[in-house]
């Protein structure tokens, strides 16, 4: 028996794009692995897959290409912390696809709607929530150093001669803040608009300053999770699951995160690091359908036309030092994956 992670990268609808948060859910299931053989790219290779048998822990986000679905019987799957999303709702949910998953029944769905949509054709689903919870297994770090984090955070703005105003004033007047945050190249790039991006950082200074506190915004660090550098600078998956490695490494030490990315929030959770997920209220349905089930366990600060508003009860500036603590209702869902993952490989051993 093989083992192997899912990886996405080769998909072209994908334009060179890379998303770590791919790379920290097999990061996640590599946990559970004896040993790991390689890849297996999840857009591109499942259904043409014929390298004997290989056992693959299936959670994830599908798909790019339904047309890759479903899998060959090479692949021995577990289905837990799985994502059918709205813009593949169609193929996945043709009569192949759903014989295939009553195959492999009960379906563990990362979201309440992959499973609704699941048990609507028939297939036995249930509400597994997501693998990142589990990272805390091998990555929590009781050692925790002063940094916080700022993970691709929301804002945009327009380009009115009233916002320009009030975003030169402030930038000017904040200019040793905004000179901190200007060296992070990839927060609001601009190309060669050293104008709009100035004006775009002070505004974001202002409305992230007001809730977080100046001393957050300043002198947190800024990362990025997904981008066409991670495809540049990470040629392969190997190196794409060091980085996911690397940040959540860095995640279980921090004093706090802030964030607008599920893969991101969830880890965190695991990890015990504070964390405030940042929801837009104006969002896609192919971004919202992910969250029902998940929501529920964060503390949720919610971005409305780039107004911040916390979901809960809170004395501002929100900081390490009154950052409330995180809720404790996923602990269930990442101790029944630890069971069913443990118990996935112990019977591949056999």
């Amino acid at each position: 028996m093989q083992y192997k992670l899912l990886s996405v990268s080769k998909n072209s609808k994908l334009k060179g794009r890379v998303n770590i948060g791919d790379y920290v859910q097999a990061l996640a299931s590599s946990q559970y692995l004896p040993q790991i053989d390689g890849f297996v790219d999840r857009d591109e290779n499942l259904k043409e897959y014929h390298d004997g048998p290989t056992a693959v822990i299936m959670n994830g986000w599908y798909m790019h290409n339904p047309l890759n679905w479903p899998p060959s019987d090479d692949i021995i799957p577990l289905f837990v912390a799985f994502h059918l999303n709205v813009l593949a709702k169609k193929e996945m949910t043709s009569p192949e696809s759903i014989a295939y998953l009553k195959r492999h029944e009960p379906i563990g769905c990362r979201d309440i709607d992959t499973m609704n949509l699941l048990k609507s054709h028939g297939v036995e689903a249930y509400f597994s929530a997501c693998m990142t919870l589990t990272l805390g297994k091998k990555f929590h770090d009781d050692n925790k150093d002063e940094n916080t984090y700022i993970v691709d955070p929301p804002f945009s703005f327009d380009f009115t001669l009233a916002n320009f105003i009030r975003g030169l004033c402030h930038g000017m007047h904040y200019w040793t803040d905004i000179k901190k945050i200007w060296k992070y190249k990839l927060l609001f790039p601009q190309r060669k608009n050293f104008i709009k991006r100035f004006i775009k950082l002070s505004l974001f200074h202002q409305e992230y300053s007001r809730v977080f506190g100046r001393e957050i915004i300043a002198n947190s660090i800024y990362i990025n999770q997904e981008g066409s550098h991670y495809g540049i600078s990470l040629p392969d998956d190997s190196t794409r699951l060091k980085e996911a490695e690397r940040l959540i490494r860095g995640y279980a030490k921090a004093k706090m995160v802030i964030t607008s990315r599920i893969h991101c929030a969830l880890p965190c959770l695991g990890l015990g690091t504070p964390v405030i997920y940042i929801e837009k209220q104006q969002d896609i349905e192919a971004s919202t359908c992910r969250l029902n089930g998940i929501r529920d366990f964060f503390n949720i600060v919610k971005l409305d036309k780039n107004h911040l508003k916390p979901d809960f009860e809170a004395v501002l500036p929100l900081n390490p030092d009154n950052c409330p603590r995180n809720k404790d209702n996923y602990k269930k869902y990442a101790d029944a994956l630890d069971k069913k993952c443990t118990e996935f490989v112990s019977a591949s051993l056999k």
